[in-house]
């Protein structure tokens, strides 16, 4: 089966989206750009919280369901879409911040997980991190399995950082993950709303510019 990457860029009032999609020659089915609006409305909807600071906190989803709920005139609303999946359940795993991570039957979530090595040497790990990683057995891999050629959608408020996510010599980068999810079967899209606020400067670095080629190429 030969796999066709197209790229699509929306500007949304002052949020940039970008959205990859893949295309299943096969069957001539992609995920339709409306329905997808919709579904990235329904997780900001149930997932998005906001820090005490007044702003959003990142978060990143990952889906695997049937196809026809990423084609042309479906509406997701609670009763039918993610039904085995509790929003209150899921927003209140993401936030934990000594987890931060929420595994269900066809999505998984995270937020940023606060690892404390001492008193003055901590960091978070990113949501993209802790549902791609490790690459051949992380979170996304068991969502995958539960449906072979389904439609597949990973979405990051907030775009991968160029100096941890998309850096293959850091040991929490996520483009292996990214290349085994490429050649996983069924219809997929990868959407982030807006740039990571430290890389807004870095966009046509190489790193960057890698996941934008990974994206764009075709394979076979």
């Amino acid at each position: 089966m030969r796999i066709i990457v197209k790229v699509v860029m929306l500007l949304t009032g002052l949020c940039f989206l970008g959205i990859y999609k893949w295309k299943d020659i096969s069957e001539n089915v992609t995920v339709d750009t409306k329905t997808l609006d919709h579904i990235i409305d329904f997780f900001e909807q149930n997932y998005k919280s906001v820090g005490g600071d007044g702003h959003p906190r990142q978060y990143a989803v990952a889906i695997n369901v049937e196809k026809d709920k990423c084609q042309q005139n479906f509406s997701p609303a609670q009763n039918n879409f993610l039904t085995q999946e509790d929003a209150t359940n899921v927003k209140n795993a993401i936030t934990d911040e000594t987890n931060a991570l929420y595994q269900g039957a066809e999505l998984i979530a995270a937020g940023t997980r606060k690892v404390v090595i001492s008193k003055k040497k901590q960091y978070n790990m990113h949501s993209e991190s802790l549902l791609l990683n490790p690459a051949d057995n992380s979170p996304m891999t068991k969502l995958l399995n539960t449906i072979r050629d389904g439609c597949s959608i990973f979405y990051t408020f907030k775009s991968p950082c160029v100096d941890s996510c998309l850096n293959e010599t850091r040991n929490h980068n996520i483009l292996n993950a990214l290349k085994n999810w490429k050649e996983h079967d069924g219809i997929k899209a990868f959407v982030f709303k807006d740039i990571w606020k430290f890389d807004t400067k870095k966009i046509f670095r190489p790193n960057l510019s890698r996941l934008w080629l990974m994206f764009l190429s075709t394979a076979v």
